[in-house]
């Protein structure tokens, strides 16, 4: 019996060295890692790389595929079982910073790049205030912004300049054909109108929180936005002006031809190619449109030439809440690795993914030549967003309120009733009264109980 004890313990040590020779004992913690699921391959191995590059850092990273369109309301929900580090669109950081969803960076060098590498408008929107202590919660890397895809086989370059024009293309294609549609009409998806700007000065009077603030910076009711209402309400009106579809239906309308063009995003972009086949996509900034006499207000005189507007945005990565002890300070410069100026080139060229950082317009030709294959619709994407970068602004939503300010209380559902003017009751009057309850909405988060009789009023938070 002791013969056997004996053998038996000399098995069990044999078989824990062989697993310790396997790895089994030393096996490296994981950091985990959310992109877009497109990216998933190319992070991977931009990770891999930096784990063969730097052999003594202490863990493996995992990348994972995940819609970032969504991803955050998922984060909120339950952030432990969310990766360690997550890609969100820049106007959910406030939200989950302060809902202790997200560790702050605090890593100098990760934050020194972050300053040296964005333009102002990114830096400001990755901070956030929590505890009122002002931190930097997410570090830019991919950009987007709102532009015009449209079929070449029925609208030329020159018609695809201006709103007019993809109306004269609609009504050669077909009675009901729509010149453009928006690819849905929540305050995102239909904001070229509301975020519309001053063609040549690249100006307009719309202030939305401003520099961070409710009451000061936050102004709807200019001559332009009133203008730019009616003008909206005349296109929609026109058979082959504006249509609505839904996010499902509107690459059913262009495959049909029922619908020449659409205002959208990158992410669009396969789904527009598909429906339309790649030879035959067109890309170009978002179309101008000039005001006739039935849309002028005021200042903003007959023949004044505006174009749609965007949101110019970034997506982010932050940290998850869970992280801890020396795991945090490693998954900073994981971040600092993933989101410098070397690898979002790289990501561009091979995974498609417009960069953030501000010189990228610079080094596009740079980028062009030394990856040739790249499918050359994506470097018309990459222009096409530089160029509306002009006439963008980053969504200024700091805090989770603010946002649902924006896009939940209602002020977007007023807006494209106010378009669509289904029982043709919207005159000038009315939609200065859509205007001044979507600012007070924006400013307080809930419809007014009544209106002025002078408008415009400057400040309407209570």
């Amino acid at each position: 019996m002791k013969t056997n004890k004996l053998a038996m313990l000399c098995g069990l040590a044999l078989s824990m060295a062989a697993l310790s020779a396997c790895g089994g004992s030393n096996k490296k913690e994981t950091i985990s890692v959310w992109v877009g699921d497109d990216s998933t391959d190319f992070y991977q191995e931009k990770c891999n790389e930096f784990i063969e590059n730097n052999p003594d850092f202490p863990y493996d990273i995992k990348v994972s595929g995940t819609d970032l369109g969504t991803i955050a309301g998922t984060i909120l929900q339950d952030a432990s079982a969310a990766a360690d580090i997550y890609s969100v669109a820049h106007d959910n950081l406030g939200k989950l910073a302060q809902a202790n969803n997200a560790k702050p960076l605090t890593d100098p060098e990760l934050i020194a790049q972050i300053e040296n590498d964005n333009n102002d408008s990114f830096i400001r929107v990755s901070k956030s205030v929590v505890n009122e202590k002002e931190d930097y919660y997410g570090a830019p890397y991919i950009s987007q912004a709102l532009f015009l895809m449209y079929d070449k086989r029925y609208v030329s370059d020159e018609q695809a300049k201006t709103f007019e024009g993809l109306a004269e293309a609609a009504k050669s294609a077909g009675e009901k054909v729509k010149g453009v549609e928006a690819v849905g009409g929540d305050g995102y998806n239909f904001s070229f109108t509301l975020l519309a700007r001053d063609n040549a000065t690249k100006t307009s009077t719309l202030k939305i929180y401003e520099n961070g603030s409710v009451k000061d910076g936050t102004f709807c009711q200019g001559d332009d936005e009133v203008a730019f209402l009616k003008w909206a309400q005349r296109y929609y009106a026109d058979p082959n002006g504006l249509g609505f579809p839904t996010d499902a239906t509107w690459p059913l309308d262009v495959q049909n031809h029922n619908a020449l063009s659409i205002i959208g995003g990158s992410w669009h972009y396969n789904a527009f190619a598909d429906a339309v086949g790649s030879t035959n996509v067109g890309l170009a900034m978002i179309p101008t449109f000039t005001l006739t006499s039935a849309d002028a207000f005021e200042d903003a005189v007959e023949g004044s030439v505006y174009r749609g507007g965007t949101f110019a945005d970034c997506k982010v990565m932050m940290i998850n809440s869970n992280s801890a002890g020396a795991k945090y300070k490693y998954e900073q410069q994981i971040i600092k690795y993933l989101s410098s100026v070397e690898i979002q080139k790289q990501s561009f060229a091979k995974a498609y993914n417009v960069p953030s950082y501000k010189t990228f317009m610079d080094d596009l030709a740079e980028i062009q030549a030394a990856y040739p294959n790249m499918d050359p619709n994506v470097s018309g994407i990459a222009s096409v967003q530089g160029q509306m970068a002009a006439y963008g602004i980053a969504q200024p939503f700091v805090t989770s309120k603010l946002n649902n300010y924006y896009y939940q209380a209602g002020a977007p559902d007023k807006y494209k009733e106010a378009v669509q003017n289904k029982d043709s009751s919207y005159d000038t009057r009315k939609i200065q009264e859509t205007l001044y309850t979507m600012q007070y909405i924006w400013q307080n988060g809930k419809e007014p109980v009544e209106i002025p009789e002078d408008l415009p009023v400057e400040n309407t938070r209570q």
